[in-house]
């Protein structure tokens, strides 16, 4: 009965990691930050970095594969692994929304700086990813 239980759930939560993961990309294609005005000469720019955003794409791709490899061994370990992804996107998108946009707020009040809609979209999605992880943790615990 439990095992029924299991496998059914399996399914939704790799959809669900896999779409999570289709999230993080939408969002990283998204403004990260919004400014109104210009920003004074030597300012950093307030959107995520390149690095950042590759660091995030590169999550993505192992959360794709761990999804792609609970469908084909019917098990949950891999997906179980998803939270460290997840945790990784959340990690990143917290880091630029609490460290780097108040500091560039606070060195000129007047641009206005605020997250855009990719940062909440990424950030959902990091925690949506960690959440499907846990998940498929908490279904391999009570299984074994």
């Amino acid at each position: 009965m439990l095992r029924d239980v299991t496998q059914a759930w399996r399914v939704p939560r790799a959809v669900a990691a896999g779409v999570a993961g289709l999230g993080v990309i939408a969002g990283l294609t998204l403004r990260t930050a919004d400014y109104p005005g210009m920003l004074p000469p030597g300012t950093p720019d307030p959107e995520l970095a390149l690095g950042l955003r590759l660091l995030c794409a590169a999550a993505v791709l192992i959360t794709g594969t761990l999804a792609y490899l609970t469908f084909a061994r019917g098990q949950d370990e891999p997906l179980a692994m998803t939270c460290l992804p997840g945790l990784v996107v959340t990690g990143v998108i917290l880091r630029h929304l609490v460290v780097t946009l108040p500091g560039v707020a606070r060195l000129q009040p007047a641009a206005r700086v605020v997250p855009g809609p990719g940062a909440w979209v990424v950030l959902a999605s990091g925690m949506a990813m960690t959440a499907a992880g846990l998940a498929a943790a908490f279904a391999v615990r009570r299984a074994g």
